[in-house]
């Protein structure tokens, strides 16, 4: 037995994942008062099936209907509905992070700045072959929807979107969007992450005042960076930006092509949920702009993300609102569900809150540094090239089992220590392929 796996044996607690598949009562904390129907029955709820009016729910008996169906309400008042002729719930369902876990990284070819679809890295065919073999994909992400359709929703098999099994919450959770009938995506109105699925925005005085010590923020960095390059690798395309960008206000815009920019990130103008300032990098985050945020920091939460990104957010907004919701509403079953993000130290520490209980975290950090000490077993690195390893060890694995639908042999496909070997295979994988990727330099 390895190292690795001794370590887990002995220091992980046991998990129990009997309850796998069937729709049961949450603890206490995960089932508010706030979070009842409106006949006063707060039973367990599922995403896939709904009585058409957004208020949706699901039966105690568990998840064994032949042909779900669903409905929500959308912004004009439509319903959004979807059919699957799977025989349960997704078999495997994985909640991602996307930008530094499912898509490349954005990069400058001929002075343009170019932004890779899923379909451009190692993450997509493994994915691809996950949901068409009845697995289920949630994606979330800190972003507007814009970008994200074209790179991450539309890549992935119109029928998986259109059945329901693919998911898209943008804006750190604050906006989720399913597909309608053609497999587009549709905001569902009646969602929201907070308690009562309500949402919660900034006055906007703060916004103000946000944007105005960005824009200082933004303004010291590059006049630090011109003055010593050697904060960033000398071909890092920033140092161009310094001549403009150390005497002029970074722009408020959400064109993703504009670095420097601060972004407003809300469903109007008038109703924002956060604010992301683009052009420092993670590392020089909280130096150039933490300090610029303090008299605020009863009104918002802010953190370095991504790796150019900082996000200013509403209080308690976080990606664990997702994971509530989703086991609020019976969308997911602990023991069939992992979460796949890089920022396990940052603005995807939410993802990280079952791991022991249910739904591992696998991180695909770049820098084992960052990574907390009780994620270390569950840590492939390598940001999408690390998710396409992970992937397909799952996939691989599974098929070898008999495929992603539950059996009588298959009953718990995705316990802890499981989902660590396939990360300790996927880890070895990416150490092969940065070999590879030294020798060609």
């Amino acid at each position: 037995m390895s190292s690795r796996a001794s370590r887990r044996m002995s220091d992980r607690p046991s998990v129990d994942f009997s309850h796998t598949f069937q729709v049961h009562e949450l603890p206490a904390e995960e089932n508010d008062d706030d979070n009842e129907g409106e006949d006063g029955d707060k039973s367990s709820q599922n995403m896939f099936t709904s009585n058409g009016g957004g208020d949706i729910r699901a039966s105690q008996s568990g998840l064994t209907t032949s042909d779900l169906r669903g409905s929500v309400s959308s912004k004009d008042g439509s319903s959004l509905r979807w059919e699957s002729s799977h025989e349960n719930f997704p078999h495997i369902t994985v909640i991602t992070d996307l930008d530094g876990t499912l898509l490349p990284p954005p990069h400058k070819k001929d002075g343009v700045l170019l932004h890779p679809k899923l379909s451009d890295g190692d993450a997509h065919e493994h994915l691809t072959q996950l949901v068409k073999n009845g697995g289920a994909v949630v994606g979330v992400t800190g972003g507007k929807l814009g970008l994200q359709q074209e790179r991450f929703w539309d890549e992935l098999p119109l029928n998986a979107r259109i059945e329901g099994r693919v998911l898209l919450f943008c804006e750190t959770g604050m906006v989720l969007y399913r597909s309608d009938q053609d497999g587009n995506p549709v905001e569902d109105e009646s969602y929201g992450p907070f308690p009562g699925n309500t949402k919660r925005f900034l006055r906007q005085q703060t916004i103000d005042s946000i944007v105005a010590a960005a824009r200082a923020g933004l303004k010291q960095w590059f006049t630090d960076l011109k003055a010593n390059p050697s904060l960033l690798d000398e071909k890092h395309w920033l140092h161009a930006k310094c001549d403009k960008w150390s005497v002029e206000d970074a722009p408020v815009t959400n064109d993703p092509d504009m670095t420097p920019r601060i972004e407003l990130r809300g469903p109007s103008e008038h109703q924002v949920v956060g604010v992301m300032i683009a052009g420092i990098p993670i590392q020089y985050g909280d130096k150039y702009l933490a300090s610029n945020f303090k008299p605020f920091s009863d009104e918002i939460s802010g953190q370095p993300t991504g790796r150019l990104c900082y996000d200013c957010v509403v209080p308690g907004l976080s990606k664990h609102l997702v994971l509530k919701y989703l086991l609020r509403t019976g969308a997911l079953a602990r023991g069939s569900a992992i979460a796949l993000a890089d920022s396990p130290h940052g603005n995807d520490v939410g993802l990280t809150e079952y791991h022991t209980d249910g739904m591992p975290f696998v991180s695909v950090c770049d820098k084992i540094k960052k990574v907390p000490k009780h994620l270390l077993d569950c840590h492939v690195g390598g940001n999408e090239v690390g998710s396409g390893a992970f992937l397909q060890q799952l996939v691989d694995n599974w098929q070898k089992a008999g495929g992603f639908h539950r059996t009588e042999a298959n009953q718990d496909p995705l316990s802890l220590n499981t989902v660590q070997d396939l990360c300790e295979a996927a880890a070895k994988k990416v150490e092969e392929h940065e070999k590879l990727e030294a020798t060609k330099a």
